[in-house]
């Protein structure tokens, strides 16, 4: 834009010779026409950008990671003249997974008319992004001023984690409690604690069929321990890494194993209660039953940040075990976990559960952590594979304690 300016600077200048040299009309005017010319062109660019629109549209404000979305930027021109040229500086999305900010798009539009652009690409990790356009200005016919323009369209898109589906065949706890409830059914010997109507997400097998017939509506049984909690899940997602894309992905393993537990343990017809850090120091309890539960638990489990390397899983244990009453099985779904912490964990919860599980997302288990695990009664340690996180989880389900 310099060079515009001093381009003009030298034919003003020029003009203004050539006119006192050749006292004329013709000089005269040739002058005036230069010096007036700047002026008309700053009042046409401040018109057309008053009256310049712009929007940023997404095709959804929830998309799944690793899934393609477009974005697409409008430029509605309601002025009589063409805005050109246009210099538009955003974030945005590729189609490598990446979100890359101060993208530059220079573009024209002509007279009352609008110009759109699609960036197409997908988001490679879960969370909640700010896309659109951060600066936008045009540049008047000599490109000698610019206008900014004041109103820049953001629009937030929140990348849900995958849905990682668990084999139904397959028993999810190895303990007594579960084994007891596996061989002897409440729903096949008569004891449960209440009846209820039929929500959607409830097991057919579980529907009372007498009550049914007698109220001409769906009922259906609840035992003692589906009222309680049958399963506790503890997510943590702390930064273990000095490269923010691999506490990212850490995290997002953890998340993801955390619904596909609890997706399995709602279609077993019982009870997950997830506990997590929801941000701000806050530890919350969410407690899922249905698959209304899983569709609100993978909303928040969206955008719950990474939190810091302080702050492990054995911090949240103290709310956990609030709801421990001696027999569910606790799984603990965390990026690093050092035996100390994990000693400090079994003394935190006494005999108040089932059968303990350590996945790890981000690292393999040291051998302080292998030796108290050892040590304890039924606790187990696994890894986690980014690549293929239903596999891991199956092969813990399958050569359990």
């Amino acid at each position: 834009m310099a060079k515009y300016r001093l381009f003009y600077a030298v034919i003003w200048i020029g003009s203004a010779a050539f006119a006192l040299s050749y006292e004329s009309k013709l000089t005269f005017v040739l002058f005036a026409g230069v010096t007036v010319l700047p002026i008309i062109s700053l009042i046409l660019m401040v018109l057309s950008g008053t009256l310049l629109k712009l929007e940023v549209v997404p095709d959804s404000d929830y998309v799944g990671k690793l899934q393609d979305f477009g974005i697409t930027v409008k430029v509605i021109n309601r002025f009589i003249m063409p805005v050109s040229p246009m210099m538009i500086i955003g974030t945005f999305h590729d189609r490598n997974g990446s979100v890359i900010e101060g993208r530059r798009l220079v573009l024209s539009v002509a007279s009352l008319r609008r110009c759109e652009y699609a960036f197409e690409g997908n988001i490679r990790c879960r969370g909640e992004y700010l896309l659109g356009i951060e600066h936008a200005e045009i540049f008047d016919i000599l490109r000698i001023f610019r206008f900014r323009m004041r109103k820049t369209p953001m629009c937030k898109v929140v990348v849900t984690p995958r849905r990682v589906l668990l084999d139904e065949t397959t028993a999810l706890c190895t303990d007594d409690y579960d084994s007891s409830i596996t061989k002897i059914s409440f729903m096949e010997s008569g004891s449960f604690a209440s009846v209820r109507k039929y929500e959607d997400g409830d097991l057919m097998k579980h529907v009372h069929w007498k009550l049914t017939a007698k109220h001409d509506e769906l009922m259906v049984k609840q035992s003692e321990q589906n009222l309680g909690s049958s399963a506790l899940i503890v997510t943590d997602i702390h930064e273990t890494s000095e490269m923010p894309e691999d506490n990212l992905q850490a995290a997002d393993a953890a998340v993801e194993a955390a619904l596909a537990l609890t997706k399995k343990i709602i279609a077993d017809g019982r009870t997950a209660v997830n506990v997590y850090r929801p941000g701000d120091g806050r530890v919350d309890v969410l407690s899922a039953v249905k698959d209304e539960d899983y569709e609100k638990l993978l909303g928040v489990f969206s955008v719950i940040p990474v939190t810091q390397s302080g702050k492990g899983a054995d911090s949240l244990i103290p709310r956990a075990a609030e709801y421990l009453t001696g027999s569910e099985p606790l799984f603990i779904i965390t990026p690093a976990l050092s035996g100390t912490e994990f000693a400090a964990i079994l003394r935190a919860v006494g005999g108040a559960c089932g059968e303990i599980r350590v996945y790890l997302t981000a690292s393999r288990p040291d051998d302080r952590l292998i030796a108290e695990a050892g040590a304890a009664k039924k606790a187990s340690v696994w890894t986690i594979d980014r690549n293929d996180i239903s596999l891991s989880l199956r092969n813990s389900m399958q050569f359990g304690l």
